[in-house]
């Protein structure tokens, strides 16, 4: 057994929520490995996004099919989150997690070297497959953090993705002058890089018993699985999930559309926009989301964030300009950025641990969801019904997700369940004791 082995002793209660030593560090934790793994991954998604329609257009596609490639993303992400998630609880997070970030190093790696809108299309494809690992990384969290921490870890997770999105695009727009293929090379690179760190660095969370383990827990089977994700309380959580992405996923894609139909703004001020927004995503899910958790748990927190972002769809339409809705894009991203971690992370505490790859890829999947049908009913209510009224009925949807929240059972969030014996105070399974 080699001195690393020894170190990172696997052991978790079956029945129980571990977590990690109370004065270990980010710094000596899996979590910051893992924090640059899923940002350069989705760094290598937002260096593309910016190029992918002048891309397509220069190969002779309509704009139909420009929507239908940038879809086509999404589709196979949704598709493929629940199977990802299932065979790590089988496999062990690590190796999956490895082979998404291969995976997409090939899939940006076609990108670069299109040259028919079929190629594009594989590409495309083949990046929302990969990228159907965010199930895995959620499910890694849960395995090596404590119940309370939680949050904290998927906080810090979604940061890293709105930070990787954030950074992406600039990336792709810089090397873009040089072809439009090469952020495709540029994000290859990247990602292939990663996977060599992570194989070199990236441990495995789930110990090696219960992967060699015959199949157990809330979703040891498919129908064991489906039966899960349709019980309660996760079918409400899930619900009020779907209901909160399908009114952001809406409005992140009509927002250029409609600023640019009112005050006649151009790329370069959304540019700005959504710089803004990120930022404030970022600094809310990697700094602010852990103190509020700690503070006010899960639920309360989950329900601000839903407040928030329902306030911003009540306040975006009726700005009196562009500066105006620029100084409102916070609350839209503090919104955002407290309501799907607390969402995550209550996912997560309602789940055993022999089912978190499995149920958190569930999630993905009604997440994925959200995200094709938001932007086509927001498209329709935009061109047949009144320009402001897809923020109207995204903001009546928050307000139906919030009033769902009052029935999500207290006993779920982390705080008080150290006291009702519900936490374990053994080690999260691979997470080395604090010297």
């Amino acid at each position: 057994m080699s001195r690393w082995t020894e170190q990172w002793q696997p052991y978790r209660s079956r029945d129980s929520f571990s977590f990690v030593d109370q004065d270990s560090r980010l710094r000596r934790s899996p979590l910051a490995i893992l924090f640059m793994a899923v940002l350069i991954d989705m760094m290598g998604f937002g260096i593309v996004i910016p190029v992918l329609p002048f891309y397509a257009l220069d190969m002779g596609a309509t704009p139909v099919q420009v929507t239908l490639l940038i879809a086509s993303f999404s589709a196979m992400q949704m598709a493929a989150t629940p199977v990802w998630g299932r065979v790590s609880d089988r496999r062990g997070r690590r190796p999956l997690l490895i082979a998404g970030l291969f995976a997409s190093a090939v899939s940006y790696l076609i990108f670069g070297l299109a040259n028919s809108l079929l190629l594009l299309l594989v590409s495309r494809v083949a990046a929302g497959a990969a990228g159907g690992t965010i199930s895995v990384a959620h499910a890694y969290v849960a395995d090596t953090t404590r119940a309370e921490e939680r949050a904290r870890g998927m906080g810090l997770i979604g940061a890293a993705a709105g930070l990787g999105v954030m950074l992406g695009p600039a990336v792709g727009g810089f090397f873009s002058q040089f072809s439009l293929g090469a952020p495709g090379y540029v994000a290859a690179s990247l990602c292939a890089l990663n996977g060599l760190a992570a194989i070199f660095l990236l441990p495995e969370s789930r110990p090696a018993e219960r992967r060699a383990a015959r199949p157990s827990g809330q979703a040891a089977t498919v129908r064991g699985w489906l039966s899960a994700l349709g019980s309660y309380p996760l079918s409400l959580l899930l619900t009020v999930y779907f209901l909160g992405i399908t009114s952001f996923a809406a409005m992140t894609s009509l927002l250029a559309l409609y600023f640019e139909r009112v005050y006649e703004i151009g790329a370069v001020e959304m540019g700005y926009m959504f710089f803004i927004a990120g930022g404030v995503t970022v600094v809310v899910r990697g700094v602010v989301l852990g103190r509020l958790v700690a503070r006010f748990g899960e639920i309360a927190t989950l329900r601000f964030g839903a407040v928030a972002l329902g306030a911003s769809f009540v306040v975006l339409p009726l700005v009196p300009s562009f500066t105006w809705a620029l100084a409102a894009v916070p609350l839209y991203a503090i919104g955002a950025g407290t309501l799907f971690p607390a969402l995550a992370t209550l996912t997560s505490l309602a789940t055993d641990a022999d089912s978190q790859g499995s149920i958190m890829g569930g999630s993905q999947f009604v997440g994925g969801l959200g995200r094709v049908l938001g932007p086509v009913w927001a498209g329709f209510l935009f061109q047949a019904v009144a320009i402001r009224s897809p923020f109207h009925v995204a903001a009546a949807l928050t307000v139906v997700a919030l009033v769902l929240t009052a029935w999500i059972p207290a006993r779920l969030q982390s705080r008080g369940r150290a006291s009702e014996g519900l936490i374990s105070t053994a080690p999260a399974a691979n997470v080395p004791p604090a010297k």
